[in-house]
C-alpha cells in the first residue's frame, strides 16, 4: 500500500483532534460506568453477583461469550492434547504428514465429544465438498454451498433437533458447519483453478489428507479464524528442514500469544462488572436510561469495542496454535478505534473472511478495468453471500445493506478526491491550500463513516437497538448531529495521522 501524504495541519490543529477523541471517549466511559446501577434497577434479568474482590455485578448476558466460556471449560485439555500430540509427532515421527497428525486428532477429539447426529452432519459437509471439487466447477461449487447454508436454515427453525443435540452443542455444530462451508469452498474453487493453470504439483497439493488436515484442524474447527487454503497448504508444500527447526524452538513465543489472549480475556471479564453493553444490545429499555444524546453514541462506540474485544480472544487462540503448528493464519483483528475508512473494517478485522469475500466472490466477477455498474453488482453479490452465510436474519440483512451502500459511498468519494480535476478545482478555483483539501475530505469522508458505524449495531443488537440509536443520530436535531459531525472528524483525522505514521515508518 502506498503511504499517504503527510498531513498539512498545524501542530495545534493536531493538539486538538487528539484531545477531543481522547476525552470523548473517557467520557463515553464515565457515562455508561455511571449507568449501571440505574440498568439494574429496571433490568428484567437478574445479574449475577460476579468477582466479589470487584464488588459489582458482572453482566452475562452476551450469548456469544457464554458460548467461548463454556466451550473452553469443556474442551481446554483437548488443546493440550493437540499440543502434546504435535509436539510428540516433531520429535518421534518428523516424516509423519501433518496433514493426517491434524486430521486424527481432531477426529479422535470430536467422536469422544459430539453425538452421532453432529458427527454425521460434520461428515457430510466435509466429504461432499471433496467430491464436488473433484468435478472442477466452480459453478457447483457455488450451488452446494448454496444448499448448505438452506439446510442449516431449516436447522436453525428445528426445534426437535436441537433439543436432542443439546443447546451448546447445536451451537457448537452450527458455527463449524459455517466455517466448514468456507474451508470446503476454498478448497474446490481454489483447486479448480490450480488444475485450469495447469499447476504442476496440483495433485499432490489438494490429495486427500491435506484436505482432510485443512478442513479438520482443531484449534480453528470450531472458533475461528477462516484460513484459506492457501495460508493452510503453502508452508506445507514449501516445507524445508530449517522450518522445522523454527517451529521446534517457537514454544517461549506461542506461550506470549497465549499470555496476551489470557491477559484480554481478563480485560473483558473485568470490564463486564462496569459497562453493561452487552445487556443494553438486548434491551432498548436499558439504552434509554443514558441521558445524553452523546451517552447513546457510548453504547453503540463501546459495543463496537467489546466484539472487538471478544474476537481478539476468540481468533488470538486460534492463530496463536496455527502459528506454532508452522501454518500461516491471518492476522488478528485491528482495534476499531483506529479504523476510519470502512473499507479498512473488512480488510482488516476478519482478514480470513475478507480474502475469501475478495478472492472467491469479488475479483471473480470484476477486475480493476471493470466499469463502476459491474464493480457495484460484484460487491452487492459479496454482500448476497455475506447475509446468507451469517444467516437468514432481519437485522442481518440491514446491516448488510448499510454496508454495501457505505462501500459503494467510500468508494465513490475516494475516487473523486484522488482525480486530478477534482484537486485542481480544489486548489485553483476554490482557493483551498492542502490543509484546507485534506480538512475538507475528513469532513466527506466523516460523513460516510456516521452510518457506517451505526450499522455495526444492528449486526450486535438487532433491529431495535440499531433503530433506536440510528434514528437518535439523524433525527435527534441539528445540534446533536454537529456535533457528532465534529467528533468524528477528529477521530477520522487521528485516524488519517496514525495510518500515516504507519505506513511511513
Amino acid at each position: 500500500m502506498q503511504p499517504k501524504m503527510k498531513p498539512k495541519l498545524h501542530k495545534s490543529e493536531l493538539f486538538l483532534y487528539f484531545g477531543v477523541y481522547i476525552v470523548y471517549i473517557v467520557y463515553e466511559l464515565w457515562v455508561l460506568v455511571k449507568a449501571r446501577h440505574k440498568i439494574l434497577a429496571i433490568a428484567q434479568y437478574e445479574f449475577p453477583q460476579g468477582w466479589s474482590f470487584l464488588r459489582s455485578r458482572k453482566d452475562d448476558t452476551n450469548d456469544e461469550l457464554y458460548a467461548f466460556t463454556e466451550y473452553i471449560q469443556q474442551n481446554w485439555y483437548w488443546y493440550l492434547f493437540h499440543l502434546a500430540v504435535v509436539n510428540i509427532v516433531r520429535r518421534y515421527r518428523p516424516q509423519w504428514p501433518q496433514s493426517l497428525t491434524n486430521a486424527f486428532i481432531c477426529i479422535a477429539i470430536l467422536m469422544l465429544t459430539m453425538s452421532l447426529t453432529s458427527m454425521g452432519l460434520i461428515s457430510s459437509l466435509i466429504a461432499s465438498y471433496f467430491f464436488v471439487a473433484k468435478l472442477q466447477s466452480k459453478i457447483f461449487v457455488w450451488l452446494l454451498s448454496i444448499a448448505w447454508m438452506v439446510v442449516m436454515i431449516f436447522m436453525k427453525s428445528n426445534k426437535t433437533l436441537q433439543e436432542s443435540m443439546g443447546y451448546m452443542e447445536f451451537h457448537h455444530v452450527m458455527v463449524s458447519l459455517c466455517w466448514c462451508i468456507l474451508r470446503g469452498c476454498s478448497y474446490s474453487l481454489q483447486m479448480a483453478k490450480s488444475y485450469k493453470s495447469g499447476e504442476q504439483n496440483a495433485e499432490m497439493k489438494y490429495a486427500l489428507t491435506h484436505y482432510l488436515g485443512y478442513s479438520l484442524y482443531f484449534p480453528c474447527f470450531t472458533l475461528g479464524p477462516f484460513m484459506g487454503y492457501h495460508r493452510y497448504i503453502d508452508p506445507l508444500v514449501d516445507y524445508k528442514e530449517a522450518d522445522l527447526c523454527v517451529a521446534k524452538g517457537n514454544f517461549k513465543l506461542f506461550a506470549w500469544h497465549i499470555a496476551r489472549v489470557g491477559f484480554w480475556w481478563l480485560v473483558l471479564e473485568i470490564a463486564l462488572h462496569y459497562v453493561y453493553v452487552h445487556y443494553m444490545a438486548l434491551d432498548i429499555e436499558a439504552v434509554k436510561v443514558l441521558d445524553t444524546k452523546f451517552g447513546l453514541y457510548a453504547v453503540g462506540y463501546f459495543m463496537g469495542q467489546f466484539f472487538f474485544m471478544h474476537y481478539i480472544i476468540v481468533y488470538g487462540l486460534g492463530i496463536a496454535f496455527a502459528q506454532y503448528d508452522g501454518l500461516n493464519p491471518p492476522r488478528k483483528p485491528r482495534c476499531i478505534g483506529l479504523v476510519h475508512n470502512y473499507s479498512d473494517m473488512w480488510k482488516y478485522f476478519d482478514e480470513g473472511l475478507y480474502e475469501f469475500l475478495f478472492t472467491h466472490i469479488y475479483a471473480e466477477l470484476c477486475s480493476k478495468d471493470s466499469s463502476a455498474l459491474r464493480k457495484i453488482l460484484s460487491t452487492a453479490a459479496t454482500f448476497s453471500f455475506v447475509f446468507l452465510w451469517h444467516g437468514h436474519y432481519w437485522y442481518v440483512f440491514v446491516w448488510s445493506v448499510l454496508n454495501f451502500c457505505c462501500l459503494v459511498l467510500e468508494k465513490i468519494v475516494k475516487t473523486l478526491t484522488l482525480s486530478s480535476t477534482y484537486n485542481d478545482i480544489m486548489r485553483h478555483k476554490v482557493g483551498l491550500s492542502e490543509g484546507g483539501i485534506q480538512r475538507l475530505n475528513a469532513f466527506l469522508g466523516s460523513q460516510i463513516f456516521i452510518p457506517a458505524a451505526f450499522s455495526n449495531c444492528y449486526f450486535i443488537s438487532g433491529l431495535d437497538v440499531g433503530n433506536y440509536l440510528m434514528g437518535e443520530a439523524y433525527l435527534g436535531g441539528w445540534w446533536n448531529y454537529l456535533t457528532l459531525t465534529f467528533c468524528t472528524y477528529c477521530f477520522f483525522q487521528c485516524c488519517e495521522i496514525i495510518m500515516h505514521k504507519r505506513y511511513t515508518q
